[in-house]
Parts: structure tokens; C-alpha cells; sequence
């Protein structure tokens, strides 16, 4: 009993669950400036469900619910060319003995959302050639510029829709499960596989699958597949996993002889793995003593490792995390095996990323800070801030602490910190110097409602507070877009030629600036763009692929992450953002092209006094 309770993951404690036309002496921008983050060969010329509210701090009412879509509701090779490559002959599934059946009609969609609750249309791949969009998603190698990119790719990858033709289910599952991983969505990954009925497992879902529980901590999830890992692949993890899920079944025997085995082949597997297994081996038994574990010992920290450890209760060096890569902050703050004061350091990060949603952060912070014995927290803590934000008894108090939980702005995890705190807070003029730091928190969560109610005290504030209100409002629906804003925005607003081409490429897509004055700005702000990658957009589009145009939309945008400094999105060209957005529109997805034409805003502009 106390190893399945180590092996077993729970989920973070308290949740449930550029540009005007130059002025005078001014430059004109650089059309080149920005770094394409395309795949090679795409360059060459030729409403979101309502969610649970947010776990408060104790002694805290929640606020209403926002409106942000959850960010879980979030290896082919890449054809030179984006037409239909010639399908391939699938790869035959592989059953699993020692798994249950489950039993699916052969073409049913797979997935864990529908139309009602977050997901796509079934014609989310409509027309799709398979081997394609899973070249695409294996090209995502790292958690994406932008937070709300994550979220609708992550309703792409979960949505129930066929398997496009010429790929077989095991390996489009495997291809979405092994992308929502790499962006950190683990849960979201865990539960698409296990919506595949095993009989349809090839390698690539067994390989998929080994990932997915090892970055959960849960050892558990090895031992259906691991018989079967151990005769499609040599890799010395089927033999490790089998010798653990072994000695959690109480077949010591086995497991000894295994390990024993293991331990006889250093060049094979390293020790330092094979002492992990033992100590699993050894507390499944209740007997027996484990050799210690030494982290000097180890070359550095592979999934494997971070994964046995955690379950095992062995303390995982924090330091040591970065190396599992940027999505490792979507794992760890789901991870009860690791130190509170590790997940507590990494929720902000984790929400940037889109791996944890807004709620999910507040809730995180409420559980995993350190309080005195009457809950309460110390002076200054993000803890004490937050509740404060919520609570203290006058609006200036409450903004005061908002302010001191988003610092400069500049970070987008603390942004979505106060996100929670400004929907419960009503619009008050006494805080009008931060009105457009409240209407960019309730965008970053989708809620575009109270946003647009901020407008009044915004209007009523200093120029450049008004001129970033209305750049953020223009984008999300909520004011007009015209060319006197836009042009009073590039004089006030402080985002920098780039940052003033990004909004006019939005509003742009979105169609609110078109004809007049509008193609003259855009003339001389924005390269146009005519590619493979384009054309692609246009056609999913055209045919309401909305998952293939959000697969698509998801591979430009790749970069440094999601949060930080939100640096990334100055490596976004303005003509790529146009072509997303006007894809997104076109393939009735109007809502994410508003969000993600309001982040793109949101991430240039300039950080707060």
C-alpha cells in the first residue's frame, strides 16, 4: 500500500482536478528583423467550455468563473514538401496480453473531448493526409511562444475526430500523445492513451506510452505494457520496467533475477538506473535494503530517471530538472513525488507554457506555500499577496497587491496570477494607471467579457494606458479597430515597431483592417508571404481542418517558451501572425484567432514602471 501510494500521481493539492507609417526622423522597421520559426522547407517562395473556479486560499470566496479554455481543457519524417505524400503501408498493431480490451468499432474517433466540452468539430482533420499531420506534430519539439497556441493545439491533439487516411490509429495517437508531452500536457497525454484500445498499440504508442508515465511519476502505467516493450524493442527500459512491475506484483523472484542480470551489464544499462530499479524492487517487498542513491553518480537526468525517482520517493535535485527540457514545469507541479518548494517555483512557468490554467495556479499556491499554524502566510509571500488581492478591503489595496504579484509585466505566469483577482474585481477609476494591465490579465485568460468593462476607466486614464487598453480591446472584440487608434497606440503605446506590426498583422487577419488607410500601413509594416506553409494554412482552412490549421499555426510558432519575457514572439514575423489568425477565422475558429492576436499584443508591449 505505500508503494502504490508513491506510484500513484495526484494532481496539484487544492485544484480541482508592428505599424503605423513612419513618423517624421522616425526608422522604418526592418522587414527581415524577425527570425522565421519555421520548419525547414516552409520558407521557400513558390468558444471555450466554462471551468471550475479557481481553488481559493483558505478563507477566500472564489471568484465567477472566467472564460479560459483549460490547457487540458494542452517520429515520421516531414515530406520535403507540403503536398499529399504517398501513403505508406500502416504498420501492423501489436496486442498486449496483459492489458484489458477495450472495445471500439474500427474508424470510431478517438479522444477525450467533444464539440461540448472544449473540443473540435469531427471535421477537425476532414481531408487530412495522415502521415502529414503527424510529420507536423513530430516537428513541435518544445513548448511553443505562445500560451494560448498550447491551449488550441491541445484541443486539436484531445478532440474526438477520425484518424486522417494514410496513418494507422496506434501511431496518430502516439504522434498527438508524444506532442501534448512535449508541451507539457502529461495528463492530457495519459488520457488519450489510454483512450486507445491496446489491440491497436504499435511501437511508436508502446514508446509513447513509456514516455508519458514516466514523466507522471507513475510506475504503474508500466506494467500492462511492459511484456510486450521488452519483445518489440532491445532498450534496457522494458527490462528495468519489467523487473519493477515484477516486484510490485510480488514475484520477488523474478525481479531479483532481473536485477541481478541488469547489474551484470554496464555497458548496457548504467548502474545508477539499475539501483533505482532496486529500490522500487525493494519497496514493493517490504524487505530487503536498497543501495543508496547518489546524484553525483549519475551523468545527468534522463526521463527515465526522474520518473523512478519521484515514484520511489528519492529526491530529484532541483537544479537538475532543466535538463528533461522546458515542458519539465508541466510535469513537476503534477508531481507529489517532488518537493513542495520545487512545485511551488515552478507554477508560474508551468501556466506560461499553458500547461496548468490560471485556476490551477492560484489553487497550487494556496496548497503548496508554507503557512503557520492559524493558515496564515508570511508578510510579502506570493501566498499573502494573492490573498490580499482577493481580499484586502479597499480596491486601491487590492490593485496594490496585484501590482506587487505581476512586478514589471514582463512575466506571464505572474500576470496570470492576478487574472483571478481582477475578475472578482469590479471596474474602479481609483485604479486606472493598471487598467490596461487588468484587461491584459483577463485576456491571457479568455476573458474577453470582463476585459471590455474596463474600457470606461481605461479611456478616463493617462495617453499610453489608453492607447494599450484600446490595441488589447481592438484584437479581442471588444473596441473598434481605426486607423486614429492605431496610430495613436504607435506613438503611446511603447511596443516598438514590432510590436505595432503584430497588431495591425491581427487586426488584419481578423479582417478589421482592410482597404483605405489600412493597406497603406500595412504596406509599409508588413512583408507579405507566400510559401508552402501558407498555402497549406489556406487549404485546412478552406476545408475546415480546423485541427490541421491549428497543427500548422502551432509549427511557426515555435521558440524560447511561453513565458519568461515573452521574447519569443519578437522571432514571430508580423506576415505569420496574419496568415495564422486569417486561418483560424476562416476555419470558424475566431475566438482562438482573438486570443491569439490579443497575446501577441500583449507579449510586446513594454514592461511596467
Amino acid at each position: 500500500m505505500l508503494l502504490a501510494a508513491l506510484l500513484l500521481p495526484v494532481p496539484v493539492a487544492g485544484q480541482r482536478p508592428e505599424n503605423a507609417r513612419p513618423e517624421p526622423n522616425r526608422p522604418a522597421p526592418a522587414r527581415d528583423r524577425p527570425r522565421s520559426l519555421l520548419p525547414p522547407g516552409f520558407d521557400a517562395p513558390a468558444a471555450a467550455p466554462a471551468v471550475t473556479p479557481p481553488a481559493p486560499l483558505p478563507g477566500i470566496t472564489p471568484p465567477e468563473p472566467g472564460s479560459e479554455a483549460g490547457a487540458d481543457a494542452p517520429p515520421p519524417l516531414l515530406p520535403e514538401a507540403l503536398e499529399a505524400a504517398p501513403e505508406a503501408a500502416p504498420e501492423a498493431a501489436v496486442a498486449d496480453p496483459m492489458a484489458a480490451r477495450v472495445l471500439l468499432p474500427p474508424g470510431a474517433p478517438i479522444g477525450t473531448l467533444g464539440p461540448g466540452n472544449g473540443g473540435l468539430a469531427l471535421t477537425a482533420f476532414a481531408g487530412s493526409n495522415g502521415r502529414f499531420v503527424a510529420a507536423l506534430a513530430a516537428r513541435i519539439d518544445r513548448p511553443l511562444v505562445s500560451r494560448w497556441a498550447t491551449i488550441m493545439v491541445s484541443r486539436a491533439l484531445l478532440s474526438r475526430a477520425p484518424t486522417p487516411a494514410g496513418v494507422n490509429d496506434g501511431d496518430w495517437v502516439a504522434a498527438r500523445a508524444s506532442l501534448l508531452l512535449r508541451l507539457g500536457i502529461v495528463d492530457g497525454a495519459r488520457r488519450l492513451i489510454d483512450a486507445l484500445p491496446v489491440d491497436r498499440y504499435t511501437p511508436a504508442t508502446y514508446q509513447a506510452a513509456a514516455h508519458i508515465s514516466l514523466a507522471a511519476g507513475d510506475l504503474a502505467g508500466l506494467c500492462p505494457i511492459a511484456a510486450t516493450g521488452r519483445a518489440l524493442s532491445p532498450s534496457p527500459l522494458w527490462d528495468l520496467a519489467f523487473a519493477m512491475c515484477a516486484g510490485m506484483d510480488g514475484d520477488d523472484i523474478t525481479a531479483a533475477n532481473l536485477i541481478d542480470a541488469l547489474r551484470r551489464q554496464p555497458r548496457r544499462v548504467a548502474p545508477f538506473d539499475v539501483r533505482l530499479a532496486q529500490r522500487v524492487v525493494v519497496l514493493a517487498g517490504g524487505a530487503g535494503r536498497a543501495d543508496g542513491i547518489n546524484w553525483e553518480e549519475a551523468p545527468g537526468l534522463s526521463l527515465y530517471r526522474y520518473g523512478v525517482a519521484s515514484a520511489a520517493g528519492v529526491p530529484v535535485p532541483a537544479e537538475r530538472l532543466s535538463a528533461l527540457g522546458p515542458a519539465h514545469a508541466g510535469w513537476a507541479v503534477r508531481n507529489p513525488g517532488l518537493p513542495d518548494a520545487t512545485r511551488l517555483a515552478l507554477l508560474r512557468r508551468a501556466a506560461a507554457i499553458g500547461a496548468l490554467s490560471a485556476q490551477e495556479l492560484a489553487g497550487g499556491i494556496a496548497a503548496l506555500s508554507v503557512a503557520d499554524a492559524s493558515g496564515g502566510f508570511a508578510a510579502g509571500s506570493r501566498a499573502a499577496l494573492l490573498r490580499d488581492a482577493y481580499t484586502a478591503g479597499s480596491p486601491g489595496a487590492r490593485g496594490a497587491a496585484m501590482a506587487a504579484l505581476r512586478g514589471d509585466g514582463r512575466d506571464l505566469g505572474a500576470l496570470l496570477e492576478t487574472a483571478g483577482p481582477a475578475a472578482a474585481l469590479r471596474p474602479d477609476a481609483a485604479l486606472a494607471d493598471q487598467a490596461d494591465q487588468i484587461i491584459a490579465a483577463l485576456l491571457a485568460v479568455g476573458d474577453a467579457g470582463r476585459a471590455r468593462a474596463w474600457w470606461p476607466v481605461a479611456s478616463g486614464a493617462d495617453d499610453a494606458v489608453r492607447a494599450r487598453a484600446w490595441a488589447l480591446l481592438a484584437v479581442s472584440g471588444g473596441r473598434p479597430a481605426s486607423v486614429a487608434d492605431y496610430r495613436d497606440f504607435a506613438r503611446r503605446g511603447g511596443a516598438g515597431a514590432h510590436g505595432e506590426a503584430l497588431l495591425l498583422a491581427g487586426l488584419s487577419g481578423l479582417g478589421l483592417a482592410k482597404g483605405g488607410e489600412w493597406d497603406g500601413l500595412r504596406r509599409d509594416s508588413i512583408t507579405p508571404v507566400a510559401n508552402r506553409w501558407t498555402r497549406a494554412l489556406a487549404a485546412a482552412a478552406t476545408r475546415q481542418a480546423a485541427g490541421e490549421v491549428m497543427l500548422l499555426a502551432a509549427t511557426g510558432l515555435q521558440g524560447v517558451g511561453g513565458g519568461g519575457d515573452g521574447g519569443g514572439w519578437a522571432d514571430v514575423p508580423p506576415a505569420h501572425l496574419e496568415a495564422i489568425v486569417a486561418a483560424l477565422v476562416a476555419s470558424g475558429q475566431r475566438a482562438a484567432a482573438q486570443r491569439l492576436a490579443a497575446e501577441a499584443v500583449m507579449r510586446s508591449l513594454p514592461a511596467a514602471p
